[in-house]
């Protein structure tokens, strides 16, 4: 039928719908409408707006009804989306419910849901007509009344309407859903067995608000709701709705220390557990699909609460904590879910000295190794064909056994013991040349740099490995991978000081980019991060340059090598950007530690040559005229630094 056509029809059939004068035809007529459906071929919507003012109740309720029915065509939706259907409805909905009326109370809110359904133009008509009121008052009294058919109607409605976006949900909340919510999933949980339908609606509609509004916090009424549901459900769909609420809800550090007081972690653990145990036998009526993302939720859930301080005390409970125990027990997990959330869980309870202290002593430590080292090398098998482990999965395992390995490293206990196994530092240093995953490598520099600090034994390991050292220079001229590139450098400067009066400084100086890496991080944004540089740099200058004996000459001229490196990474360039970048800025301890450094190496004239071209002198002499805090000490410095560098430097 072309346009033409159609229009023609449509407007016959309208006429004729208006020239009925008989009630039992109009009838038959809406009931053919009605019968027929989103099928309807033609747009009555002006007969529609005027018979639902009809006088007569049975009309009104048809038409509504055939309102119902024809939107839940998309196309047709949007033509029946006008004030004149949608508030003749909400005024409908304001009045007693009576024995009467509850039928054409239920297609009022069966039309508007199904108006809402995908339609902002019906969703703004009821917000702007103060529908919203007007349904939750309607919820009530429903509830009330004990009317379960309206109520899950109205809360349907409702749903429909706040997944329009964050001026619909917030609207709501405005209104007082919430509480009425919480009336409702209270009275459910009191039954035998509670209505899934209505608990999913509920939930569903907590959801739209947490994913509209996600800084939102719920009352805590209603996240022990959340959580008592998921305590009683056997429903896999119910628990995932639980789980992602309370997932979003646990952004919230009160949410994490209530989850961890009312044995929702526990609870959660040992629902995994029986997730796992039912998918492994084939009991699970739900897809495998649903089952990973649950899974993936839960454990999710798990990790998130322990990120919360008192959280995680709660749930160490001096090592002796349900949720710990079980932690250490999935260590052993053949279950990859299972596996990587304990291996996150053992990381964010290693936040405290007297933790780790305790988790070293009950081997830990060696565990998490143990895991990292199989999957390290299940990484490298699969690049020679695939693997029953998926690559993220290899990843994740591995990233998160290192820095767990990582958080328990920092007690100094730790460090010592670590050292005196003697286990830890070869392992990772053999792994760290073959480690292509940034986010691995990351943890695994951090871990490095932990385990050698006061530890000399561990850093003569570092500095006599060259395959090592190499992959560590690399990181560090990776600068689109933060993480890795700012811990690289770092780890050379850690490294640095602790071999500042043992020969194994050489071997840095020997590899390449080692040099060149230090010099990068004289730019990076913290001061802490330049000051190391700094001090690692003037250390190694002291060492190449200072002047040798005939008994203390080697092979290899560690002074040409070492200026040499300086030029080539533009020393000079990079003292020019730290000092103009921090001119006011610049701690005068990190200010000291600069000029020494510039005082050894402006005595090189190669290295006096790069300062002059990168003109460092003029940018030395801005800085000690911009400060006031400089003692004359360091105004002498400068002056001798600035002059060697004018007299001395000149070009060839």
């Amino acid at each position: 039928m072309d346009g033409a056509s159609a229009k023609k029809s449509t407007s016959f059939e309208t006429l004729v719908i208006q020239n009925i004068t008989n009630v039992s035809e109009l009838k038959a007529k809406l009931n053919d409408i009605i019968k027929t459906g989103k099928d309807y071929d033609y747009d009555v919507s002006s007969c529609l707006k005027a018979l639902i003012n009809s006088s007569d109740q049975d009309i009104v309720l048809l038409s509504i009804q055939a309102v119902s029915e024809l939107v839940k065509c998309e196309e047709k939706r949007e033509t029946y989306a006008d004030k004149a259907i949608i508030a003749p409805i909400l005024g409908i909905l304001q009045k007693d419910i009576t024995t009467e009326n509850v039928e054409l109370i239920k297609q009022c809110c069966r039309a508007l849901g199904n108006l809402c359904c995908d339609c902002d133009n019906s969703r703004q008509i009821i917000l702007e007509s103060g529908g919203i009121p007007i349904l939750i008052k309607l919820l009530e009294r429903s509830f009330n009344m004990k009317l379960e058919a309206i109520q899950m109607l109205v809360a349907k409605s409702l749903l429909n309407y706040s997944i329009g976006g964050s001026e619909f949900s917030e609207s709501i909340v405005k209104g007082g859903l919430i509480e009425v919510l919480a009336r409702i999933l209270s009275m459910e949980l009191e039954k035998v067995d509670f209505d899934d339908d209505m608990i999913s609606t509920c939930l569903l509609i907590l959801s739209v608000i947490n994913d509209n509004s996600p800084e939102f916090l719920f009352e805590e009424t209603i996240n022990k709701l959340v959580l008592k549901i998921l305590k009683d459900t056997t429903n896999v769909e119910i628990s995932e709705l639980c789980v992602d609420h309370l997932l979003t809800q646990a952004e919230h550090d009160s949410v994490k220390t209530l989850l961890a007081n009312e044995g929702g972690v526990q609870l959660v653990c040992a629902r995994l557990e029986q997730l796992v145990d039912k998918h492994d036998a084939g009991d699970l009526n739900a897809d495998d699909t649903e089952v990973q993302s649950i899974m993936k939720q839960a454990c999710d859930l798990v990790i998130i609460v322990l990120t919360g301080d008192e959280a995680m005390r709660i749930l160490y409970k001096n090592g002796m904590g349900e949720v710990y125990i079980s932690m250490v027990k999935w260590l052993d997990s053949p279950n990859y879910h299972l596996l990587t959330t304990a291996v996150l869980a053992i990381g964010n309870f290693a936040r405290q000295d007297d933790y780790c202290i305790q988790m070293m002593q009950d081997n830990i430590f060696d565990k998490l190794l143990d895991i990292f080292e199989t999957y390290h090398k299940l990484e490298i098998r699969s690049s020679a064909g695939p693997q029953p482990v998926a690559g993220a999965t290899l990843s994740k395992l591995q990233h998160g056994a290192v820095s767990a390995l990582r958080n328990l490293s920092v007690a100094r206990d730790n460090k010592r013991r670590a050292a005196a196994a003697g286990r830890a530092a070869p392992a990772l240093l053999r792994a760290l040349p073959l480690v292509r995953d940034h986010h691995v490598a990351y943890k695994l520099l951090a871990t490095l740099r932990m385990l050698l600090d006061g530890q000399e034994s561990v850093a003569k390991l570092l500095a006599s490995d060259a395959e090592a050292l190499a992959s560590v220079a690399r990181w560090g001229h990776a600068p689109e991978h933060t993480g890795a590139g700012g811990e690289a450098p770092r780890l050379l400067a850690w490294a640095v000081k602790q071999l500042r009066h043992h020969p194994h400084w050489a071997h840095i100086v020997q590899v390449d980019g080692c040099i060149s890496s230090l010099v990068n991080m004289l730019v990076a944004s913290h001061s802490l991060m330049q000051n190391e540089a700094i001090l690692a740099l003037t250390l190694l200058a002291i060492e190449s340059l200072k002047k040798l004996s005939p008994d203390e000459q080697t092979d290899y001229d560690y002074g040409k090598s070492f200026t040499s490196q300086l030029i080539k990474s533009e020393i000079g360039k990079h003292v020019t950007i730290l000092v103009d970048t921090n001119c006011a800025k610049m701690p005068v301890e990190v200010a000291e530690n600069l000029l020494a450094f510039l005082d050894i190496t402006s005595k090189n004239n190669e290295v006096q040559l790069d300062y002059k071209e990168a003109k460092v002198h003029e940018t030395l002499k801005k800085f000690r005229d911009s400060r006031n805090d400089l003692s004359d000490d360091m105004k002498i410095c400068i002056s001798g630094i600035v002059s060697a560098i004018s007299d001395n430097g000149t070009s060839v």
